[in-house]
């Protein structure tokens, strides 16, 4: 069978001579018990020094700034899903935008059940293994016909690529898509590891989460600092110029910030509390 995917002349014994291997991935994703599915299109980025997993738009958007030769185009995240780490290894830096720019450095070592259960895909033949992860239960699919131990977000240490990774809830599914050979080693400076200037700051998950649920506790305040010093706040392209208006808007800032990720690890999600 004709392989759709033509990933193994990328790999003939030469593949840790090149500069940047793309793998595509789409990613669906919901929240727990809903039936709509957000979509995404996700970059693997393979290099001889790192591995990079982050929403394809920043590779899009980064093409139009380097072809004006300057920022006009911005974006940030939608999964909450960038990843950076070393060859081989476990140990991510995990950006996170939120107002301000963070990482926070895990250490994720999975521990896989490889199964006897196989399907062809794209002309491939893939194996299935599970792991639990993030407070879910995961199954991924992988080539051994393809001798990379790497796979989306955090996932990798497989005898082969992930083709296809699910929990078992169905709440995220990953598939491999398509894939390219960069002929360099192609450069996330201005997206993975700045966020258009703003330099990460190392925090932990924990404090991370606090920061998150300050902002939620009192939502207005950042925007209120600007109306006392008489300047205007815009919310969803809406102008609002006094500080009783934007209390207003307190519900519908705490929804946004609520909904903004669905947390693919929810044993590591900010608790939220209603007063």
């Amino acid at each position: 069978m004709k392989k759709i995917i033509c990933l193994l002349a990328l790999y003939a014994g030469s593949f840790y001579h090149s500069q940047t291997n793309r793998f595509i991935y789409e990613l669906q994703y919901r929240k727990d018990g809903s039936e709509e599915y957000r979509q995404n299109l996700m970059n693997l980025d393979i290099s001889p020094k790192s591995v990079k997993f982050y929403d394809q738009k920043f590779a899009d958007y980064d093409s139009i700034n380097k072809n004006a030769n300057q920022s006009v185009s911005r974006y940030s995240t939608k999964t909450d899903q960038v990843i950076e780490r070393a060859p081989d290894s476990f140990k991510n830096k995990w950006y996170r935008d939120f107002f301000d720019y963070f990482v926070v450095n895990t250490n994720d070592e999975m521990k896989w059940k490889l199964l006897q259960e196989t399907q062809e895909y794209n002309g491939y033949k893939l194996q299935k293994a599970t792991t639990d992860f993030g407070g879910r239960t995961w199954n991924a699919w992988f080539s051994n016909e393809v001798n990379i131990k790497e796979g989306p977000y955090k996932f990798r240490g497989l005898p082969g690529l992930i083709f296809i990774l699910e929990d078992t809830d169905q709440n995220f599914i990953y598939k491999l898509i398509s894939n390219k050979k960069l002929d360099t080693d192609y450069d996330t400076k201005d997206f993975v590891e700045t966020h258009y200037g703003k330099t990460a700051i190392p925090i932990s998950n924990e404090k991370f989460n606090q920061y998150i649920e300050d902002i939620y506790e009192n939502p207005t305040r950042m925007f209120s600092e600007n109306i006392k010093n008489g300047q205007k706040a815009t919310f969803k392209n809406e102008s609002i110029e006094s500080v009783e208006e934007l209390n207003k808007k307190k519900s519908m800032l705490q929804n946004g910030i609520k909904s903004r990720y669905i947390y693919i690890e929810k044993d590591k999600e900010p608790s939220f509390k209603t007063k």
